[in-house]
């Protein structure tokens, strides 16, 4: 059971049963505003990847976040940010050892979503797999850290990372607003054809 909003894996619930996830539903505020739930899969692990978008489509390194604690169901809020500078600071393999073929399908799967989501900026897509298998799990459009620490191959630096993110902004800005119907006129109008109305 996931928060439907937050993050960093703040709120989720692994439960067995429906009566167990329907009390959970009354007594996690995380889930006041909903939650999504989906089945459970021990035999997944997290395998992630980020993206930017410019100036162009770039991938970083895959990685796989190490749970810091074995018996642990799931990677939750401690093993992201507890070591002291969030994501940077986590536990992962970097780049991931990966099954044959793995890699590739996480790297064609990613931007495949970038096309079909209009993804933009920095993001990270997260997956669950294991040796025969792979999920995307979602998008995550605000990536702790801006996953800065997963773009290792070339190396690119937090601040050209940011550059390009303003630079995107201002080059590709996502609305166009416009200052139609600002001059009055409409209001004007408005009020003549009540005037004839009365």
């Amino acid at each position: 059971m996931k928060p439907r909003f937050g993050g960093s894996s703040i709120g989720i619930d692994v439960v067995a049963d429906l009566d167990t996830a329907k009390a959970r539903l009354t007594s996690n505020v995380h889930f006041a505003r909903g939650c999504v739930v989906e089945p459970f899969r021990q035999d997944l692990t997290d395998v992630q990847i980020a993206v930017r978008t410019y100036p162009t489509l770039c991938l970083s390194a895959i990685e796989k976040p190490i749970r810091r604690s074995s018996d642990a169901e799931i990677l939750d809020y401690r093993d992201k940010y507890v070591g002291g500078e969030g994501m940077v600071s986590a536990p992962r393999e970097l780049p991931a050892s990966l099954p044959p073929g793995q890699g590739e399908a996480v790297q064609d799967y990613t931007r495949t979503i970038c096309e079909v989501a209009s993804v933009r900026g920095v993001a990270r897509v997260d997956f669950l797999a294991n040796d025969h298998e792979l999920f995307v799990n979602e998008v995550n459009t605000i990536p702790g850290s801006l996953s800065k620490h997963l773009f290792v191959a070339p190396p690119l630096a937090f601040a050209q990372l940011l550059g390009d993110l303003l630079a995107e902004a201002i080059e590709r800005p996502a609305h166009r607003y416009s200052a139609a119907g600002a001059d009055g006129l409409v209001l004007r109008s408005a009020g003549s054809i009540a005037a004839k109305l009365a």
